[in-house]
């Protein structure tokens, strides 16, 4: 039997499966596909503490009309298209071919009793066969495309009505989800707990909790799951909603919104207590929630409502926006309402066309490693890593359990979970969770600046920022000033509209001690002002000129048209005009970086300042604009013409002056970007991306140099070296390199050798050098026990005179050399 792990990596993984692959309902038959699921992910099963399988069976309905009769036939998810159809309105006629449609000419008839066979069938075999223990999960979802649904759209449609300030919200005619706060009428059905149906005005939390406090135990069920914005918003596949329908904001009341909400949650957790409650939450994060409908996350983790944070979003693999997935992310796991925190991977679906891995991904593993490559770092300054992995799904739309899709996705998740970081990257996002919250309870119009501040980091991530660590502000508080000086080997990256007086003399004297903080957004507060050498003039918003100073490298394309230097700025959704300028412009240790002129009127767009008796410390500030248009009701933002620029990048080409550069080089200025993640993890480095565009290249310099990653060569000579990485790349270095004299250097890992003085576990070469100093960073445990060996030709380096707490530097290196431990 297989065994979970004594020293697991994962608290838990979770498989997630329709009952498409359940062909027959004879008991054997049920056995062998629940064993035949659990055996072909036992690898990952392997590395956890426990294991849970969530069962999609259709769309919740089944809970919504459980009478209590195990022989009545249940409405499940047997469907491939979009069931309820006259809600999408890109479905056109019922011959269109993205109608619901039989997934097989003979799908089962399934009754509430085989669906609690399945679910003990699972639990049963777990424990018999492979000798796990696995917790079943229900799942409700308050759209339409799953499966048919009588109860929401012909006997209680008014639950589909989201109702504020006395009218209805909508934002489509269309397409409607449940609204967590509605109110049922009245209905003659026996239900489980309503056996003489419905009151009139039943709240609709009060009833799902009812149900489900009945259906849960009756099936044998653990946890229940809200899937797709449920429990969030009435609006959960656009980024727009109750307070910003795209033209206006804001447009609801706080209290209103928010405590509707949270109603719900008061009802549904009277009514069923003792379950746990998972949640996919919606596509967008924590600030963007807020925006545009008032979520109150803080709330919902303060209550116990939620034990875990939502995962990152599958989202990603259908519009490959992985930008918004990963700052996403980043945003709810700033604080966690329990211990840990969840990832998901898309790797089939059964519902639609597609399964990722094969039709989305390509089979390649970017999903992967670029969301593992966050962490969120804890009060006590350690680096959290999630520690439940879920799979969205182990079945096909056709209900095939295809063995090959564990085979190729378990080895991905299992080398980055043996890479999650230990250390900050080289950006760390402070992010004002707590802030953000009691900014928009204080007053509407302050969630103008979270979501400029929001989008401008979803965007600047999509033009390669190097963003993969979180850090709450509370934590940020909290943290010992041993801990705080960590932080030095990292840049601080966090917005503007949470710094008042108290924040800025906080980061100010964090700067002032040798930190480094790239701030970015309107420059509002005087304490942060005077830190950055700014003061305001009249605002500016419209077309405006955007000049890059000379000394900030910006990428390189080649296409001979040339690229856009024009914006045009929002200042609604935008943070307000453009107002910054410099205070003191004779302060020769302020470096403006940008620009945005009209005319003769000029504002500063980006600077770095540096002060000598800041101790090394340095602030840096980008304002940054939206090159959103307004008006569409639309998933995602639209962007502007191409005509006109995105400023976002700016973040990643101001990260030159911490002595970060990180440039691509294109063919066209429409290119897209590589997305770079750079992580660490036991003293060394890890590069991780994707170039969704493979005819863009990187060029990297760091400050101690070229990174020379292993298994790649590079040309290092005075500037950034041209890298030419895989589509999805996730590459370990442990070597820097500076140099004046430009030369091909390569870096290779061989089998480990015993050295004269050792047996050694790692030996790695590096060739090409040309009168070089080289930086390595071996594993601290092998550098403090003195376990690092550097042979130089024939003769082994004497290392303690090149040595200090965290790397090796060595200096007028040529040629070839062996570096083991």
């Amino acid at each position: 039997m297989a065994k979970i792990s004594e020293k697991a990596a994962l608290k838990r993984v979770t498989l997630e499966m329709s009952l498409k692959p359940f062909t027959s309902m004879e008991p054997a038959a049920i056995d062998e596909v629940c064993e035949e699921a659990i055996r072909q992910w036992l690898p990952l099963i392997g590395l956890a503490d426990s294991c849970s399988m969530l069962l999609w069976a259709a769309d919740g309905s089944e809970i919504l009309t459980w009478n209590g009769d195990f022989d009545s036939e249940i409405e499940w998810g047997r469907y491939i298209g979009f069931a309820n159809e006259d809600k999408f309105s890109h479905i056109k006629s019922e011959n269109d071919a993205a109608v619901a449609k039989l997934y097989r000419d003979d799908p089962c008839r399934i009754t509430y009793g085989d669906l609690r066979y399945i679910v003990a069938a699972f639990k049963r075999i777990a424990g018999q066969k492979f000798g796990i223990r696995m917790e079943v999960g229900a799942t409700f979802d308050a759209g339409p495309e799953f499966a048919y649904s009588d109860f929401k759209y012909k006997d209680h449609p008014e639950i589909n009505k989201p109702e504020l300030g006395g009218k209805f919200v909508a934002l489509r005619a269309d397409y409607t989800v449940v609204c967590v706060w509605s109110k049922l009428h009245a209905d003659q059905a026996a239900y489980a707990t309503y056996p003489d149906g419905i009151p009139e005005g039943t709240p609709f939390g009060q009833f799902l909790g009812r149900q489900c406090a009945s259906y849960l135990p009756a099936f044998g069920f653990d946890y229940i799951w809200f899937s797709n914005g449920f429990g969030f918003s009435s609006f959960p596949w656009t980024y727009l909603g109750a307070n910003f329908d795209g033209t206006s904001l804001p447009l609801a009341d706080y209290e209103e919104l928010s405590g509707k909400l949270l109603s719900f949650w008061a009802a549904f957790k009277q009514e069923c207590p003792g379950y746990r409650t998972e949640v996919r939450g919606t596509n967008f994060g924590t600030g963007m929630d807020l925006t545009k409908d008032f979520v109150p996350l803080k709330q919902l983790y303060e209550a116990g409502y939620i034990e875990l944070p939502p995962p990152n979003s599958p989202w990603g693999a259908l519009n490959f926006d992985f930008g918004l997935e990963v700052a996403s992310y980043m945003s709810r796991i700033a604080v966690l309402p329990g211990d840990t925190y969840p990832y998901r991977f898309y790797a089939n679906d059964p519902w639609f066309w597609q399964n990722p891995w094969r039709d989305l991904y390509d089979r390649e593993p970017h999903d992967i490693y670029c969301p593992l490559s966050v962490a969120r770092m804890n009060a006590d300054g350690k680096l959290e890593s999630p520690g439940i992995v879920e799979i969205l799904t182990i079945d096909t739309e056709k209900g095939k359990l295809i063995e090959s899709c564990p085979q190729e996705v378990i080895p991905h998740l299992r080398r980055a979970i043996e890479d999650f970081p230990d250390e900050p990257g080289v950006l760390t996002w402070l992010y004002p969770f707590h802030e953000y919250h009691a900014a928009v309870a204080d007053s509407e119009e302050r969630s103008k600046a979270i979501l400029f501040e929001e989008w401008f980091v979803r965007n600047a991530v999509n033009e390669g920022l190097p963003l993969n660590t979180v850090l709450s502000t509370d934590s940020f508080r909290e943290l010992s000033e041993d801990n705080r000086r960590k932080l030095h080997r990292t840049v601080i990256f966090t917005p503007t509209s949470w710094i008042d007086a108290a924040n800025a003399s906080l980061l100010a004297d964090y700067v002032r001690g040798g930190g480094q903080v790239l701030f970015y957004g309107p420059a509002l507060d005087p304490d942060l002002q005077q830190l950055l050498n700014i003061r305001q003039e009249e605002g500016l918003q419209g077309e405006l000129e955007v000049s890059v100073s000379a000394a900030l490298a910006q990428d390189v394309v080649f296409e001979e048209s040339p690229s856009p230097s024009v914006i045009d700025h929002d200042a609604l959704i935008g943070g307000g005009g453009i107002r910054e300028v410099l205070a003191d412009a004779g302060d020769r240790y302020t470096q403006v970086c940008s620009t945005a002129k009209r005319e003769d009127q000029e504002r500063v767009m980006a600077l770095t300042r540096r002060l000598p008796e800041w101790n090394g410390g340095q602030a840096g500030w980008v304002r940054g604009s939206l090159p959103f248009l307004r008006g569409s009701v639309t998933d995602l933002p639209v962007r502007q013409s191409q005509r006109y620029l995105d400023v976002s990048v700016q973040a990643r080409y101001v990260l030159a002056q911490f002595g970060y550069s990180l440039l691509q080089t294109k063919q066209a200025a429409a290119s897209k970007s590589a997305l770079l993640f750079i992580a660490r993890r036991d003293n060394g480095y890890f590069f991780t991306g994707c170039r969704q565009d493979t005819s863009v290249s990187l060029q990297m310099r760091f400050p101690q140099g070229v990174p020379i990653l292993i298994g790649q060569t590079t040309k290092v000579g005075e500037g950034p070296s041209a890298y030419s990485l895989d589509r999805t790349f996730h590459d370990e270095c442990r070597l820097f390199v500076r140099q004046s004299g430009g030369s091909l250097v390569s870096c290779r890992e061989h089998s480990p050798m015993p050295t004269p003085n050792r047996s050694s576990t790692r030996l790695i070469t590096v060739a090409g050098l040309r009168e070089a100093s080289l930086t390595i960073y071996p594993p601290l445990d092998a550098l403090r026990e003195a376990r690092v060996e550097v042979k130089c030709g024939d003769v082994y380096l004497e290392l303690p005179d090149y040595t200090s707490s965290d790397c090796v530097r060595i200096d007028h290196l040529n040629g070839a050399l062996e570096i083991s431990w």
